[in-house]
Order: structure tokens, then sequence, then C-alpha cells
């Protein structure tokens, strides 16, 4: 008798933590169903948090009107900086695309914010080919290129993944398989932000306007 009591409390025990993990789970899944895709990328980063790595750093690289350009040049106003190619079919454009909407959004504010572009594809985007390329988007723009090292060293410095990758294993033309995040730096060239290329324009601006004010 004794020991089917035992057997019945295991039971319910058991039942008890199965009900409480899975509404645990439902509760996890419902919050991550509800996060719209951009949210983890779209706040704004505790400066106080000593967990954070370090994102940003010096770098020396040419913009595509043929000029040297340093980090030095864009403190005292906030960057929005983005790595990517002007090859690539969908994930660039649709970056800069709601950068660009974002910016003009934010209209006289958009003044206080200088928005990089800066290529993982030296090899293909010259000073010339970009300066044609970053022309569709916000006049506020700079796109920056660079000799392979500094383009390395940029993007060790802003944690960025890039590689040259052939879709089918042999042909000479390539595709740039990377990473796609809008890094928000502060006056001081400090990260204080991040989006990603899904990020809607309207969430950008709440953001920005959070940092400006």
């Amino acid at each position: 008798m004794m020991g089917s009591s035992v057997k019945i409390y295991v039971s319910l025990v058991a039942i008890g933590i199965c009900v409480a993990l899975s509404m645990w789970v439902g509760k996890i899944y419902d919050q991550y169903k509800n996060m719209s895709a951009y949210t983890p990328l779209a706040e704004i980063v505790d400066k106080g948090s000593t967990g954070l790595p370090h994102i940003g750093g010096p770098f020396t690289l040419t913009d595509h009107l043929g000029n040297s350009r340093t980090d030095a040049d864009f403190k005292g106003k906030y960057m929005m900086v983005y790595f990517g190619y002007s090859f690539c079919p969908d994930i660039c454009p649709a970056a800069l695309s709601n950068m660009t909407e974002a910016l003009i959004q934010l209209e006289t504010k958009a003044d206080q914010i200088y928005p990089l572009f800066i290529t993982i594809d030296p090899e293909r985007d010259t000073s010339t080919h970009l300066a044609r390329y970053i022309g569709i988007f916000h006049p506020r723009f700079i796109a920056l290129t660079g000799t392979p090292q500094q383009i390395e060293k940029a993007k060790k410095a802003y944690r960025v993944y890039g590689t040259k990758t052939k879709p089918d294993g042999t042909s000479t033309e390539y595709v740039m398989d990377h990473s796609s995040i809008i890094y928000v730096m502060d006056r001081q060239g400090r990260f204080v932000a991040h989006f990603n290329h899904t990020t809607p324009p309207q969430e950008m601006v709440r953001i920005l306007n959070t940092l400006i004010s």
C-alpha cells in the first residue's frame, strides 16, 4: 500500500514538473514568436555593462571621392556603420535602403549622423565604382574602400565576418558571405547600439532620436 502511495506521489510530482516545464517553454516560445526580427539588434547598449565586446577602432580608408579618411574624421557626430559590398544582391541594398529612409525621417537631425558604407570586397569596390553605387542612397552616405589589409583591419575592429565564396565551386564569379549589422557609434566613436538589415526605418529613428536627444 505504501509503495503504491509513493508511486502515485512520484507520478504526481513528475506530472507537475512536466506541466510547469511545458508552461515555461510555451512562454519562452510565445515571447520568441512575438518578437520582431530586429528586436534584439535594436536595443541601446548599456554603457555601464562590463561584459560587452569592444567594437570599433581606428581605421584608414579611402572614400568614394578618392580622399583618404580616418575614423578621426567622423568624431563629433554619430556614425551608422555598415559593412557590405556593392555586388550584394539583396541584404546590403535592404540595409542601405532602410538606413536611407531612417535618415529621411530624421530630417534635420540626420545632419548629426555620418552613415558609412565600408566595403568587404575591395577587389571590385573601387572608389570610382562606389561613387556610382552609393549615389542611389541618401546623399549623406560616405562609401569607404581600401587595400585588403586595411579592410581586414576595419573588419576585425568591428568584429565583422566576411569571406569570398563561389556558389558553384568552379565559377570565376564570387559572392561575399558576410554578417549584416548596422553599428551605431556615439560622438566619441564608442559603440552604443546596433540594428540589422531587417530593422524597420521607424525603429531606427526611435533609437537614434533617443541617442541624439
